[in-house]
Formats: C-alpha cells, sequence, structure tokens
C-alpha cells in the first residue's frame, strides 16, 4: 500500500544520504531509528547538535520535518493511514477524518506542524511564506528529475490538511457532537457555533447575529500583546450560556480573523487564576469572580505572533489538498481529498472558502 512506500521512503533516504565515514553514518542511521521509534526529542537534539554535520542541509531539514511532524502526534504514515480510512464506515468523510484527529492531537500540536511545514519548505529551497501551491503542481513535479520535491511537496501538503482538520478540533470541545451534527444533520454544539460566530463577527462588519445571539467585545492585553475578547451569549430557552473567544483586533474586515486558543488565562496569561471557569459544555461560570477578569488563552507561536483561524482553515484545506492531488499516485488518497472538498464545497473539485466552512460546520 501506499502508506508503505511513505513510511519507508525517509527510512530509505536517510541511509542513503550522501556523506562519508563512520561517524556520519552512525548518526545518519540513529537519527532514522529514533524518529521510526518515536522518539521524536532524541531525533532533533542529535539533528540540531552532534549529527548536524553528518547531513545535507537539505536532508537535515527533511529529517527535522519528519521529526517535528511525529513529535505533533502525526507521522506521515499515521496521516496516510487516516486519509485512507476517512469513509470506511460509511460516514461524511472529512468529518471522520477530523475525529481521527482529535484523538491524536497534543497540547503543541499545531506550532510543531508549522514547524515541520517550515522545514519541508526549507528542504526545497523555499522560505516559510512560500505557497506550495505555486510550485508543488503537477507539470513541475513531472518536469522534475528531483525526488526530493517530489517527497516533500506530498509531506507537505499532508501537513496543511492535517493542520486544517487540528485547527477544528480547536474551536468545540465537543468533536463527537460536531460529528454527530455533521452525519445527522442535528444542531450544532453551542461551543462549536460560539467560535463560528465570533470569527463571522470579526471578519464581517455587516454581520447581525441570531435574535438568540448577543455579542460583546472588549480590547485586551494579553501578556503584552494586543487581542479583542469576545464574549458570545445564548438564550437557550431563558438560560444564558456564555462562550469566550478571541479575535486578532477589533476592526471588523476580511483582514481580522479570531486566533487560536487553549483554555483560559488572564492578562498575565496565568492559568491557574482562571481555573474552574469553564463547564462541561465549554461555557463560562460567569457567576465565579474569576471570570471577569479571564480570558481564552492564545496559541502563540512565539512572542508576537499567533494562529490565525481563517488563514489555517482556508489557506491549508486549499493548498494541502491541492498539493496532495498533484503529487499524489495513490487512488485512495486521491478520492479522499475529493471527498473532503466534496463535503465541504459541493464540488470535488471546489475551492474552499471561509464561507464554505462555516456553513459545513454549521449545518
Amino acid at each position: 500500500m501506499y502508506k508503505k512506500i511513505l513510511a519507508a521512503s525517509l527510512v530509505a533516504a536517510a541511509v542513503l544520504f550522501s556523506g562519508c565515514g563512520n561517524e556520519d553514518t552512525t548518526c545518519r542511521i540513529g537519527v532514522q531509528q529514533a524518529i521510526d521509534q518515536g522518539r521524536y526529542n532524541d531525533a532533533i537534539a542529535d539533528l540540531q547538535g552532534q549529527c548536524a554535520t553528518a547531513f545535507t542541509r537539505s536532508d537535515l531539514n527533511m529529517n527535522l520535518a519528519a521529526a517535528y511532524m511525529g513529535k505533533s502526534g502525526y507521522s506521515v504514515s499515521d496521516i496516510a493511514d487516516m486519509l485512507i480510512n476517512s469513509d470506511n464506515n460509511g460516514s461524511d468523510a472529512f468529518a471522520s477524518f477530523i475525529s481521527s484527529v482529535d484523538k491524536k492531537k497534543n497540547p503543541d500540536s499545531l506550532p510543531l506542524l508549522t514547524k515541520a511545514n517550515n522545514y519541508f519548505l526549507y528542504a526545497i529551497g523555499q522560505n516559510p511564506n512560500s505557497d506550495a501551491s505555486t510550485f508543488c503542481t503537477i507539470e513541475n513535479i513531472n518536469n522534475s528529475n528531483d525526488s526530493r520535491l517530489t517527497n516533500a511537496c506530498l509531506y507537505i501538503g499532508f501537513n496543511q490538511t492535517i493542520t486544517a482538520a487540528n485547527t477544528i478540533t480547536y474551536l468545540t470541545g465537543n468533536i463527537d457532537g460536531l460529528v454527530e451534527s455533521i452525519n445527522n444533520s442535528n444542531s450544532t454544539p453551542y461551543d462549536m457555533r460560539a467560535s463560528l460566530d465570533a470569527l463571522v463577527w470579526a471578519t464581517t462588519s455587516s454581520y447581525t447575529p441570531k435574535s438568540d445571539t448577543n455579542i460583546t467585545a472588549l480590547d485586551v492585553n494579553i501578556t503584552n500583546v494586543p487581542f479583542t475578547h469576545i464574549a458570545v451569549e445564548y438564550d437557550d430557552n431563558g438560560s444564558k450560556e456564555t462562550f469566550y473567544r478571541l479575535a486578532k483586533s477589533s476592526v471588523r474586515d476580511a483582514n481580522n480573523t479570531t486566533v487560536i486558543t487553549d483554555g483560559y488565562c488572564d492578562s498575565d496569561g496565568n492559568r491557574t487564576a482562571c481555573e474552574g471557569i469553564e463547564n462541561d459544555d465549554g461555557s463560562i461560570n460567569t457567576n465565579l469572580t474569576a471570570a471577569s477578569s479571564c480570558y481564552a488563552c492564545p496559541v502563540m507561536l512565539d512572542a508576537n505572533s499567533t494562529l490565525s483561524v481563517a488563514d489555517l482553515l482556508v489557506n491549508t484545506l486549499n493548498g494541502g489538498s491541492d498539493t496532495i492531488a498533484a503529487v499524489s499516485g495513490d487512488a485512495d488518497i486521491t478520492n479522499s481529498i475529493a471527498d473532503f472538498k466534496e463535503a465541504i464545497t459541493g464540488s470535488r473539485d471546489g475551492n474552499v472558502t471561509i464561507q464554505n466552512i462555516i456553513d459545513y460546520l454549521q449545518q
């Protein structure tokens, strides 16, 4: 199967890398064994330390990408397996894929996936802001004799697709409820509604919430980074349900977005101060004093960089699916990607928009 070829490809690349001398050979084999055995921290430490000179620059970056991807919870072979088996149970293929992704997620998955994607790009001479769809085309792949380009493009496509699905898992704590709502047209869980309402509020100045929904916004600084705290309140037959989300700014237009958050913290980033404010359904217990000084806590890539929900969803879904389609020679994987796009856009070759995603998740 194709997934076995993928799993073996990095092994073969590692033992055949250019270089000479027993120390280099030992390093190359040792790094690959660490990746294969899931000892990703060991592999990263060796690649950035004693074994750095045992590889060409491209090979070093390729292995760092594989290690960071594995550390994120999603090895290349895992992703191929999830893609191939996403519609085996007869349910919505992308909903099934989201569920599989959620089960493997760890708290650092998104930042680690971003690092892996950057190293894959470095491995083929691209900078981190490169758009894979411009160089990972069928024409470029067919006209190139560089197997590194083909492999890197495929892994980048996998990375982007898993990043999009992983992003969705941050929008609701009730993935099972979301999958159930997608498969059976049930009501969308309130915490997913809150994420999507906050996103639409941030990106569309003309957006008017439904009659049962009230949205208030407050500019805040969290660890000295400016954000807009969004409180989304639902009137559920007289019972109030309030959810906290975070936007990049209070300027409501297409350049704004909500950001990925995880848990709750005060303006100093202190999570302990906000323990216990979240109810089992993801809503906030506004009766607690701490709730008035706590906010959704941003997931930061570095001191000033956040993860945009809109960019992660649209760019990674389009870029990942297009890249996999261009490179993959496996019919099962290609069909799964087409199923994803059809589920979200209604067309097997449609271009995913933020409105497509909102409609899909709120069905």
